[in-house]
């Protein structure tokens, strides 16, 4: 089954005549790639979500939503807006598959402001033009359908990737495990089993009213009696299954409408007097702070400068007068030398500049001679403190009172205030304590009941399984039993024939479904290996009677696949899709929306390349522009059988459907 095209007349965002097709039949057979995927972009609100529920629409009607009334109402909403202003009343969706040779249109008109839907199948020719209209009533549509793509099955083929995350908290749910054993075709095994027990029973109806033999008809009565308590028990079981989903799906709404709640009602005057106590416990100790700084510091602070600044004056002087202790010291035996030089009579007797002068000359002499570093100090500082060296040093150490401190709690003082003062003008505007109370009592009631709904089914499904098994024990005693009969005839003929049959059945059915959960088992860890960089899933065991996964850690313990983070619970789910076509071999189309979103780019990567081109002949993408980057579309090029953009038009108010994916446009755009 692979679908052709989806055209719109009027419906949701889409104004007029638009078409998307899914196959381009200018692909030639022999290229290198199986081209697979159909590639939709949209950014949010542009159209994307419409797609889905149009071919849920066209493919399920109101069985698609939660009720008919809930249906009815979303098509009598579904009227372009624009062609509703114009004066138009009308619109409608047409989708085309084909299968095999055959092609089918399904055509669903609806009228603006009517709850009522006009739905046509048409047989369509090689050229898609309609040949003929196929009559159907209503259960003739579903079971047309459902022989293709039944309804329970198809939320593993068309879904919000995002939702079906959800598929691993409910895989343990009946519905989910009849609907994946629908998948693999174990649920036609089991009716094989249920029609072939009936026969018998209707055969052996036949053969009591030509025997007499007494104790054969206690033995069938037992049987009889068997069956109807079966029976009594299986319409229990399934009426217990059927209000446990009612109940887990109310739960479910409840809690959906209980996290609303919360989450509109914001914050409330309890929170915000909360966060408003919390600031001005902040600002207190921030005025205490002050304070101490005001009492103790403040002196400090404004002396701040002139101490660094007798700091730098101590220090200069000090350096000053050890550099002239340096230079006496070196040149002592020269300043002897010279004075004893100088006193000596000469004639004419030498003035005081001449000494100088000659003491000057005769000291870098010395320097050169001596090998003496001579260094001149070039500043001469007055040196105005006369200091012991104990008193130095505690000038120097004296501490200084940093300002960034006081400038700091100053912007935080100012920032309190600022918040105090925004929570209080929310706190005029905000709403009393959310009272989720009722909530909560009815999550309670409903919780209890699911508990007592539970256990009543524990303790009637192993009933179920004993009463079965006393059955069959019984029929094969009391066929052994007719075969001591003789001249029964052809009726004993075809119930031994039925039993021979119900038990082989029964063997087929108890090793097939063993061979499918290890299908299931290997296809599942081959895909988590492909999807996964995490080292932690060491091994998968998938139960053949229960249906579910459980994936042992590299320590030996089952994994809380539930406490996993969402990109992770949205792979696994993908992995089990992924295994449910493999085993099952099913060729249905795939209709993905928004694969990407809460992955990381090596998950993404994953996907990309070893999921989407492999998972089946028709896969449709739908994505937004940050899903996909340019680098992921290069690598699915080669794959891409059609691909499209939808763009909402803000001057005309609605969707347009524009061939080519968002990159391929742009680079359209650029080379115009």
């Amino acid at each position: 089954m692979l679908f052709e095209y989806i055209k719109y007349n009027n419906y949701r965002p889409y104004y007029g005549e638009q078409v998307i097709d899914f196959r381009n039949r200018d692909n030639r057979s022999d290229d290198i790639y199986k081209k697979n995927i159909v590639l939709i972009g949209g950014l949010n609100g542009h159209g994307k979500t419409s797609i889905i529920n149009s071919i849920l629409i066209c493919l399920f009607g109101h069985r698609a939503f939660k009720n008919q009334t809930e249906y009815y109402e979303y098509l009598s909403k579904s009227v372009n807006i624009k062609h509703v202003q114009n004066g138009g009343r009308d619109g409608s969706i047409e989708l085309a598959f084909s299968e095999d040779s055959e092609i089918y249109a399904i055509e669903v008109s609806f009228i603006h402001g009517q709850e009522e839907e006009f739905r046509k199948v048409y047989e369509l020719n090689e050229s898609f033009e309609k040949v003929r209209e196929i009559s159907f009533t209503s259960e003739e549509f579903i079971e047309f359908i459902d022989s293709r793509i039944p309804l329970d099955v198809a939320q593993f083929f068309i879904f919000d990737a995002e939702k079906i995350r959800d598929l691993v908290g409910d895989q343990d749910k009946e519905e989910t495990r009849k609907a994946i054993q629908k998948v693999v075709s174990l649920e036609i095994y089991n009716q094989l089993l249920k029609d072939l027990d009936k026969l018998y029973d209707e055969f052996s109806k036949q053969i009591k009213g030509k025997i007499s033999n007494t104790q054969l008809n206690d033995m069938y009565q037992r049987i009889e009696n068997i069956t109807s308590e079966l029976e009594s028990l299986e319409n229990e079981v399934n009426f217990l299954e059927t209000q446990y989903n009612e109940l887990n799906t109310e739960r479910i709404t409840t809690e959906q409408e209980r996290r609303k709640l919360i989450a509109n009602a914001g914050q409330t005057k309890a929170s915000l007097n909360k966060v408003i106590g919390q600031y001005e416990t902040k600002l207190q100790k921030i005025e205490e702070d002050l304070t101490f700084l005001k009492k103790n510091q403040l002196y400090q602070i404004i002396l701040q400068p002139a101490i660094k600044n007798l700091k730098i004056r101590l220090m200069e002087e000090r350096q000053f007068l050890d550099s002239l202790q340096r230079i006496r010291m070196k040149f002592a035996p020269y300043e002897d030398f010279m004075t004893e030089l100088l006193n000596i009579d000469i004639n004419p007797k030498l003035t005081e500049e001449q000494k100088t002068q000659l003491k000057e000359h005769g000291k870098r002499i010395w320097a050169k001679i001596n090998h003496i570093q001579y260094t001149i100090v070039s500043r001469q500082i007055e040196i105005l403190h006369d200091l012991s060296p104990g008193e130095y040093q505690t000038l120097l150490t004296y501490p200084e009172t940093k300002p960034m401190n006081l400038k700091k709690l100053i912007e935080e003082k100012q920032k309190a205030q600022e918040m105090i003062k925004k929570y209080y003008d929310q706190l005029n505007s905000a709403p009393d304590e959310v009272n989720t109370s009722e909530y909560d009592q009815k999550l309670n009631d409903l919780n209890q009941q699911l508990g007592e709904i539970k256990i009543q089914l524990r303790e009637k499904k192993p009933k179920i399984t004993q009463l079965r098994n006393d059955k069959i024990r019984l029929k094969n005693e009391y066929q052994r039993k007719l075969n001591e009969i003789e001249k029964i005839g052809p009726l004993k003929k075809k119930t031994d024939l039925l039993q021979k049959l119900y038990n082989a059945t029964y063997e087929f059915v108890e090793k097939v479904t063993v061979l499918k959960a290890r299908q299931m088992k290997t296809e599942i860890e081959k895909i988590l290996k492909q999807l996964f960089r995490k080292s932690d899933f060491q091994q998968i065991l998938f139960d053949h009677e229960k249906f579910t996964l459980t994936i042992i850690n590299q320590f030996g313990n089952p994994i809380d696949l539930n406490s996993r983070s969402e990109g992770e619970k949205q792979l696994i789910a993908l992995s089990m899709i992924w295994a449910l076509t493999k085993v099952s071999g099913s060729r249905f189309p795939f209709v993905i929306d928004t694969p990407l979103a809460r992955l990381d780019s090596v998950h993404r990567t994953n996907l990309v390349e070893h999921y989407f081109t492999k998972l089946n002949d028709q896969v449709i993408i739908l994505t937004t522009d940050t899903e996909i980057t340019k680098d992921f579309y290069q690598e699915l090029i080669p794959f891409i059988e059609t691909e499209y953009t939808l763009v909402y038009d803000h001057t005309e108010n609605y969707s347009k459907i524009e061939k080519g994916y968002f990159f391929s446009r742009e680079e359209a755009m650029w080379r115009a």
